[in-house]
């Protein structure tokens, strides 16, 4: 492990002339050391500890950056990307101080949708919001993935840490589906990643297609948490946008049975996303005040996304999920399966922030705290995750609410207990933050992989890495980031 001794990162040089500096690269009016703007970008939802950064810039341009990048290189003065601060992890926490990059309130145009081959290039702050209504108004046969994420989050910071999304279990994860990227490295060049690497200048919109043959060196950025470069632009996938969709809500009975249903209708073919929840969350979503589970209730609620082209091909395509319910309910287990919209109607139009994404599941939020642990997992031990997570949700008398999805046919999983909390009441952080430890510690033992790990999971989870893995990690992070100024502190950097 890489230990970088505590030093005052203003040594060789001092803030007034930082600052000075950072006024001729973006103006004053982009700049600020203001105590009351720097607040709000110390912290996120989580009990992650804040930190403040000494410097918030809102660039409007590459040449911009590629001068603070080469300013901060020199000075070693740290940099932390940051788009709409909606993240649960601490990603943006700027765990050295240094200088915040603000990319969401300039650097968010869509640049181009190629419709032929179906990409939109995108600056970093574009949100999801912003690229539905887009694509709604200019290209309605063509759709995004979307997350369970509100409309104002970015979408390049999403498919840069691989988060899941509503084709999950059709296409996978969104790091999955990045087709080119353009960054600028430690020494302030300028990489284009992709089939967009030809030319040395700007690359033709219509040249971001495609992420091979070519040595693959997209995953020196994915899921790095800005630790080595900055992005600047990012080509995502986009796919068509078929007439007809449905939404089905399996209610399953027997806390460990929604998995084999998850992975038997996963392996389908047919689902476009699976997705599953304790019974507390759907209670959570009618706005229960207190959600909790009574003797006979269903203990998980399933959803399965289907569309199709033709009426035809959707027939065929629900005759399936029914045969294969059909079949699970033979094998005793108890599945029932209603149609989403209907219990839309007749219980609560927000349970309708499930079904049409990019939205707010406001009951999740409502709380000033939101905290998680978010993995990928091996989907044949999740009937033995479930059992020891809901133990320890019980053991800390908090509400269970663990989230699942199934990822491209049935191939992994995705295992995500999530906690809200009231961050401003006395103990309650430490609270959560023990249960938390205690998930994480199982979940990493029945080899749970998470995602955006705060610095204390990486932590853990470095223990238990094959040591090559982290020498072989080590050696990439003083290659791209020599002097540590790419979001340091992440992983344990």
């Amino acid at each position: 492990m890489t230990v970088i001794k505590d030093r005052n990162i203003y040594e060789k040089i001092s803030k007034e002339d930082v600052l000075k500096k950072l006024t001729e690269i973006f103006e004053g009016k982009n700049v600020t050391n203001k105590s009351g703007d720097l607040y709000p970008y110390s912290y996120d939802m989580t009990e992650c500890e804040p930190h403040t950064p000494d410097f918030v810039v809102i660039p409007e341009n590459t040449s911009q950056l590629i001068e603070l990048v080469k300013f901060c290189n020199s000075n070693l003065i740290p940099i932390v990307p940051y788009i709409s601060g909606n993240n649960v992890g601490g990603l943006t926490i700027p765990e050295k101080g240094g200088i915040l990059v603000d990319f969401g309130k300039k650097m968010n145009k869509i640049l181009h949708v190629d419709d032929n081959m179906m990409y939109a290039l995108l600056e970093p702050g574009v949100t999801f919001g912003q690229l539905k209504k887009h694509l709604d108004e200019n290209y309605p046969h063509l759709r995004y993935s979307y997350p369970f994420a509100p409309p104002y989050a970015g979408v390049v910071g999403n498919v840069l840490l691989s988060g899941m999304n509503n084709l999950s279990c059709k296409i996978g994860s969104m790091g999955d589906s990045i087709n080119g990227l353009e960054v600028i490295t430690a020494d302030g060049e300028i990489a284009r990643i992709g089939s967009c690497f030809y030319g040395k200048d700007e690359a033709a919109p219509d040249s971001w297609w495609c992420r091979y043959p070519m040595p693959d060196l997209m995953g020196v950025f994915i899921n790095w948490q800005g630790m080595t470069g900055l992005v600047t632009k990012c080509a995502v996938q986009l796919w068509p946008n078929p007439p007809i969709k449905k939404t089905y809500l399996a209610l399953v009975f027997g806390l460990t049975d929604v998995a084999p249903v998850m992975r038997e209708v996963g392996r389908t073919d047919i689902i476009d996303d699976i997705s599953a929840v304790s019974i507390e969350v759907v209670k959570m979503a009618v706005e229960l005040p207190i959600p909790t589970k009574f003797s006979g209730e269903p203990d998980f609620a399933s959803m399965f996304s289907i569309s199709a082209k033709t009426k035809n091909q959707f027939n065929a395509k629900e005759e399936i999920l029914f045969n294969e319910v059909e079949n699970l309910n033979k094998q005793g287990k108890n599945v029932i399966l209603v149609n989403a919209d209907e219990f839309v109607k007749l219980f609560n139009l927000r349970v309708r922030c499930y079904l049409d994404l990019p939205s707010v599941v406001l009951p999740l939020v409502e709380y000033s705290g939101l905290t998680w642990f978010g993995s990928y997992a091996p989907s044949h031990k999740l009937e033995e995750l479930i059992e020891k997570v809901n133990k320890l949700f019980n053991k800390h008398n908090i509400t269970p609410f663990i989230y699942m999805k199934m990822m491209k046919s049935g191939h992994y999983a995705i295992f995500r207990p999530i906690m809200r909390y009231n961050k401003f009441k006395e103990g309650e952080e430490e609270r959560y933050h023990m249960l938390l430890e205690e998930i994480t510690d199982v979940c990493i033992d029945l080899g749970c992989i998470p995602y955006k790990t705060p610095a204390w999971m990486t932590e853990k989870i470095r223990k238990k890495i094959n040591p090559g893995w982290i020498n072989l990690f080590e050696k990439i992070k003083k290659c791209m980031d020599p002097n540590n100024i790419f979001n340091p502190g992440r992983w344990n950097t």
